[in-house]
């Protein structure tokens, strides 16, 4: 079973502005990780350290949907995308929870960073434009779907 660990800020979005990344929009996003067979995805974003707050107070918050309206139009289908998703435990050290003996991809513009931190360097280093990619913090999301094309 194919799982994509994703990041939203400067992954799906573009950072600093909150936008969806044009070549993600409608939907794109979903399709590509659809056709790439993808069966699961975890959202490693920072914000799910705030998700994970308030479910401390309120156990019935709807963390996937916040995650679902925060990713904007990269996803479309709110039934399959609850389907599939979870959410990190930390996401301040992401990186230590990729299950590495798991069909594991990993999509982050901060991905060299989170492996620095988990003292997870090698994988960065022998995955990278493999399992790993990093795209353009401020890129239009070619990059992206590029790179879900090239896992079909």
């Amino acid at each position: 079973m194919r799982r994509l660990y994703f990041d939203i800020d400067g992954t799906l979005l573009i950072e600093e502005k909150g936008i969806v990344k044009p070549h993600l929009a409608d939907g794109a996003f979903e399709h590509a990780v659809r056709d790439a067979g993808f069966e699961q995805l975890v959202c490693v974003g920072n914000f799910v350290a705030a998700l994970h707050a308030v479910n401390e107070v309120e156990p019935d918050h709807d963390g996937i949907g916040a995650i679902f309206n925060l990713c904007g139009s990269t996803f479309t289908d709110e039934a399959w995308f609850r389907s599939v998703c979870t959410l990190v435990n930390d996401p301040l050290d992401r990186a230590r929870e990729i299950d590495l003996e798991a069909n594991w991809w990993y999509l982050d513009d901060l991905a060299e960073y989170y492996c620095w931190k988990a003292r997870r360097e090698h994988v960065f280093k022998d995955h990278l434009n493999g399992r790993i990619m990093v795209p353009k913090a401020e890129g239009d999301g070619a990059d992206i779907l590029g790179w879900l094309q090239s896992l079909r």
